[in-house]
């Protein structure tokens, strides 16, 4: 043989791991729920100009030591920063804590609403289920349908995993975070398409070879790839989650997390289910003839 690992043999194990993750997600999320951010709750928001321009970093700092727990900054332009506090915070005190940068110009102060965050919680479900579907949708036309749907358990496996780690750590969730939720499956989905295009292509190649094994050489002849392709991505995000501030540590968190799990799943949950599907689908060696493993 010349592939050196059996990954599907322990097949059952992890999706015994997988199980729990998700049970444990699921119960996180039940429980605890997630700390959503004002996008969706609505707040307050103020747009102020400094005649001295703080530091954004500063300014942040000083926001959170007044006691706010959900907040955003933005520097919009040379001394002038938008502060975004959810519903509920106390909005004095965010007013008295800029004050120790000097003099201000309130530019405009606000209300954002509860109707516009429940558009913005509808809208970022509605793209989430978008583009699951139509990830499902290419993966069933390139390959058979029941690829399609390994991959497409393997994303949510993924997704749901990241999002429970939200919810155990209580860290924000925002429109960044949903769009970094959405980067997160789409390097799920590539990380497996890549090593389903190399199973479909040794199975057309190795015809009399059952489809454990073939799934198993095509894992480790890409298993290099997926390594070093995890390990920069995993590298970069992490060095971007301790050194990237608030703001950027909290979408970093979903790679972090993401990248280990997605690389887990594109091994182990999507190549098992097709394997074990096998037995009830035919899996296509060639248009002409078709193999049951």
């Amino acid at each position: 043989m010349d592939y050196r690992f059996e990954f599907l043999k322990y097949r059952f194990i992890s999706y015994g791991v997988s199980f729990l993750l998700i049970l444990a997600s699921l119960f996180l999320l039940y429980h605890k729920g997630l700390n959503l951010g004002l996008d969706f709750t609505g707040g307050k928001v103020i747009e102020v100009r400094f005649e001295k321009s703080p530091p954004i970093g500063e300014l942040r700092k000083a926001v959170k030591e007044a006691g706010i727990e959900s907040f955003l900054v933005q520097e919009t332009k040379e001394g002038t920063y938008i502060i975004k506090v959810r519903e509920g915070e106390n909005f004095n005190a965010v007013k008295k804590a800029i004050e120790k940068f000097g003099k201000y110009e309130l530019i405009r102060e606000e209300r954002i609403g509860s109707v516009i965050s429940e558009e913005l919680r509808e809208k970022a479900i509605l793209a989430i289920l978008t583009a699951l579907g139509g990830i499902l949708l290419y993966l069933a036309f390139r390959f058979q349908p029941v690829w399609g749907v390994g991959a497409l358990l393997a994303l949510v496996h993924d997704v749901l995993i990241v999002v429970g780690a939200y919810s155990l750590t209580y860290r924000e969730v925002n429109l960044e975070v949903v769009s970094a939720l959405l980067i997160v499956a789409g390097y799920s989905v590539a990380d497996t398409v890549v090593i389903f295009d190399r199973i479909r292509e040794n199975l057309r190649i190795r015809k009399t070879l059952p489809l454990q094994e073939v799934m198993d050489l095509s894992i480790n002849q890409t298993l290099s790839r997926t390594i070093m392709t995890s390990l920069t991505t995993f590298a970069t995000a992490a060095v971007l989650f301790f050194l990237g501030g608030y703001a950027l540590s909290n979408i970093m968190f979903a790679f972090v997390v993401g990248v280990v799990v997605g690389t887990f799943s594109s091994v182990f949950v999507a190549s098992s289910f097709v394997l074990d599907m096998s037995r009830f689908v035919k899996i296509k060696r060639e248009d002409t003839q078709e193999e049951t493993a």
